[in-house]
């Protein structure tokens, strides 16, 4: 489940946004940010994700000149939610394809609440 939940919000976020005309000033490939206020949370890999509607989450969208998807960067900084206490850190690092993208995740979280995680991916070769 916790892959599914993980490949079905990469695939999203990476198709996310249509492809609009770049400002006569940005080349048509410049990157582009986005920013979210809510993510998903966990202390644990047993644990269930959680919505944290406070989380500050950017991701980064690269195109080629063609207009298509090269690279993802997405980061986010949340808070454990009630029931996600932790007693030592969690750390967990996964590599994953989502479509044909080469993507790395990983996620931290501190017995203080603090939750983190960040995903890159990469069109294949």
């Amino acid at each position: 489940m916790r892959k599914y939940v993980l490949l079905a919000a990469g695939a999203a976020a990476i198709m996310a946004g249509p492809l609009s005309a770049a400002p006569e000033n940005k080349p048509v490939n410049a990157a582009e940010q986005i920013r979210n206020d809510n993510c998903i949370v966990r202390g644990a890999e047993d644990q269930p994700y959680q919505l944290d509607a406070n989380c500050d989450a950017k991701i980064t969208n690269k195109r080629n000149q063609d207009g298509v998807l090269v690279y993802q960067v997405y980061r986010d900084k949340g808070t454990l939610q009630p029931g996600q206490e932790i007693d030592t850190a969690f750390n967990f690092r996964e590599d994953s394809m989502i479509g044909n993208y080469e993507c790395t995740t990983t996620e931290t979280a501190t017995p203080g609440g603090q939750y983190r995680s960040y995903r890159h991916c990469r069109l294949a070769d």
